[in-house]
């Protein structure tokens, strides 16, 4: 046994009301961010702590880029925590999953 701790990337599952994510969600693309609460785009995600247009104080951040699996997906993970250790990082595709849902709940419903 180390007596050196180290720390790994580990996913947790944890119930949220993806309502309140989604009003407070930074969507990382390839270069920039966009809120998710207003749709405004441009947003440079490594430092930006607040919309400027609909004045929402991120708490989460996602990554259009960390999707399916592999090396890519935690390598893209581990680059936007390196950036952003104030932000709870969600997964994106699951993240879509359930606001597709929602979205199609309240068409058919």
């Amino acid at each position: 046994m180390s007596d050196k701790s180290e720390k790994e990337l580990i996913r947790i599952w944890v119930e949220k009301d993806i309502q309140e994510i989604e009003e407070k969600l930074l969507v990382v693309g390839d270069i920039h961010g966009d809120c998710a609460n207003c749709r405004e785009l441009g947003l440079d995600y490594s430092s930006v702590k607040k919309c400027p247009k609909c004045q929402t104080v991120f708490k989460y951040i996602a990554s259009r880029s960390s999707t399916g699996s592999g090396d890519h997906r935690f390598h893209e993970v581990k680059r936007i925590l390196s950036k952003r250790k104030d932000l709870i990082l969600i997964d994106y595709d699951d993240y879509k999953r359930i606001s597709g849902r929602k979205k199609a709940k309240k068409f058919l419903g």
